[in-house]
């Protein structure tokens, strides 16, 4: 009874798989879309990486378009933060918090201490020229 049970509910799967075969819609040849491959961006001048460390320079300039490589020190454990960019890194004695991101617009952006409600700096982005 068992073995006769698994074959009609086999058989149910197969029509109902038939079926939705059946009434999916078909593409045509036409339809068949090429993937593209990004085009690349137009050759210019390679990036400046601006490297800083806080809280020694206090405050880091950089310009729309440069790599920020920033790394911030503290003598306790502690998080630093740039809230303004999304931007948080554990810090330790000895170990600092390490940063690189793309200064994609301008603005200054406070770096802050989240335990010790500190502010060691802040990151100033200037306009491209």
């Amino acid at each position: 009874m068992a073995g006769r049970r698994l074959l009609v509910f086999i058989v149910l799967l197969l029509v109902v798989a038939a079926g939705a075969s059946a009434i999916a819609p078909r593409g045509r040849e036409g339809d068949f879309v090429r993937p593209t491959v990004p085009a690349e961006p137009p050759p210019g001048p390679a990036a400046k990486v601006v490297e800083a460390a806080l809280p020694r320079d206090r405050r880091v300039r950089a310009r729309v378009g440069d790599v920020v490589d920033l790394a911030v020190s503290h003598g306790t454990e502690d998080e630093v933060q740039i809230l303004a960019l999304g931007l948080a890194e554990p810090v330790e004695p000895g170990i600092a918090a390490q940063f690189e991101f793309d200064a994609d617009h301008p603005g200054r952006f406070a770096v802050t201490l989240r335990d010790a409600a500190k502010r060691v700096g802040v990151v100033e982005v200037r306009p491209a020229r």
